[in-house]
């Protein structure tokens, strides 16, 4: 795995696609053809919350196998800190498998923005991805395994605003 600016004990915990999905009626309802979103709200980076902005659209599709894939064809989100604003175009997939222990595995393919919160020793903080990551999470959402997987690369968005 290549990374840009990261600390590679850094592994993500959510979504900013599942943060979208949550906020947004249309997503929410587990919409498998994508529908048009447009939404404001925050997330944590060190010292600061960054203000994002996204727009265009949205779906979550149910899969057998306690698996759900996010999609956001045409999806573009503006990150905004205290010293620069970013806009980055983030139309990967997501896939989330539930497992048996209650834990997850994550696995983000394409452009995606994925938000980490303060947990397992590292600030909370914004990561642009691209190519294959990975990750797994416990029941309570805690990392297992403490860094972002696979051949993809990790943009450390926070400082980039900074």
């Amino acid at each position: 795995m290549k990374t840009n600016s990261v600390t590679r004990g850094l592994a993500a915990a959510s979504l900013a696609v599942g943060a979208l999905a949550a906020s947004t009626p249309a997503a929410s309802a587990a919409s498998a053809v994508p529908e048009p979103i447009d939404v404001s709200f925050t997330a944590d980076c060190p010292g600061f919350k960054a203000e994002l902005q996204a727009s265009g659209k949205l779906g979550v599709i149910n899969l057998p196998g306690d698996r759900q894939f996010f999609t956001a064809p045409d999806l573009g989100i503006t990150v905004t800190g205290p010293g620069d604003s970013l806009s980055y175009v983030i139309t990967g997939v997501v896939m989330v498998q539930n497992l048996s222990d209650g834990g997850q595995f994550v696995t983000a393919t394409g452009p995606n923005l994925i938000t980490v919160p303060k947990a397992n020793g590292h600030p909370a903080g914004l990561y642009y991805t691209t190519g294959t990551v990975s990750w797994t999470l416990d029941k309570k959402g805690r990392e297992v395994g403490g860094m972002f997987t696979g051949s993809g690369t990790v943009t450390d968005v926070c400082a980039a605003i900074s």
